[in-house]
């Protein structure tokens, strides 16, 4: 069975949405602006949040950020989301604030091309091109994760407990 999964997130601002009612393409900015005319936000401790419920839970949408969910959740989302455009806030045109930004096959395996070479540094994955400037960078610029291991050879005695020295 395919499980395939969605990107949820806020329409773009400069993405135009043509409203069959009105005739009217709006922009995304327009939406937006909506929901803070409207007092859709809500605050918590991250900031600003637009909130849609789904069986019990709130899914909490910020500006910047996408939400993965499973398809079916994704289309109830969406379709929930509708907020009311215009100064008649009863029976103005409805339209969705959230989109659904890319669907997805979990188990179909992606292919991603790794560019790296026996110089690139493992931590921050920038190519040194050379082994020595590999290693000086490694030095210099991750010290913390390099250090020298200070090896210490103390032997405990089983019988007493006395401690031998090498």
């Amino acid at each position: 069975m395919p499980s395939y999964q969605a990107r949820v997130r806020f329409v773009p601002t400069d993405k135009e949405i043509y409203n069959d009612e009105t005739g009217v393409a709006m922009k995304g900015a327009d939406i937006l602006k909506q929901l803070r005319i409207n007092n859709l936000w809500r605050n918590d401790r991250e900031g600003k949040y637009f909130g849609v419920m789904f069986d019990g839970q709130t899914f909490k949408f910020r500006e910047g950020q996408e939400i993965v969910v499973p398809v079916e959740i994704a289309r109830h989302l969406r379709r929930m989301s509708a907020v009311c455009i215009g100064s008649d806030k009863l029976n103005g045109p409805l339209l969705p604030c959230l989109e659904i930004a890319e669907t997805f096959d979990l188990m179909s395996p992606k292919i991603v091309e790794v560019k790296t070479t026996p110089t690139t540094c493992p931590i921050c994955q920038i190519d040194q091109q050379t082994f020595p400037a590999l290693m000086r960078h490694q030095m210099e610029e991750h010290s913390d994760v390099f250090k020298p291991v200070k090896k210490e050879s103390k032997i405990r005695s089983t019988i007493t407990d006395e401690v031998l020295e090498d």
